[in-house]
């Protein structure tokens, strides 16, 4: 299993290498994601990408509240995740 900072770096990689491929990123990040790394992502996973530029800087903040369950939460925090067996909240 590809651990989340592997793909990360596959995805960034990727993106800074292939204006086409960082275009999809903007456009349909799930689409590109699925297709680099050849898995499918959950359909109740939604992937937001921003693009930074030097006037513009994004902060990530972590999950308000209890957004994951225990083993969803366990497998992000141990820096591997299964991306397929992830239980988002509804």
């Amino acid at each position: 299993m590809l651990s989340r900072d592997d793909a990360l770096n596959r995805i960034l990689d990727r993106a800074t290498a292939d204006p086409g491929f960082r275009e999809t990123m903007l456009r349909d990040p799930k689409a590109a994601i699925s297709t680099l790394l050849g898995i499918e992502l959950p359909t109740a996973l939604e992937v937001v990408v921003h693009e930074e530029t030097p006037s513009r800087l994004h902060i990530v903040l972590p999950p308000a509240g209890d957004a994951l369950d225990d083993a969803s939460l366990e497998a992000v925090s141990g820096g591997t995740v299964d991306w397929n067996n992830l239980n988002f909240p509804m």
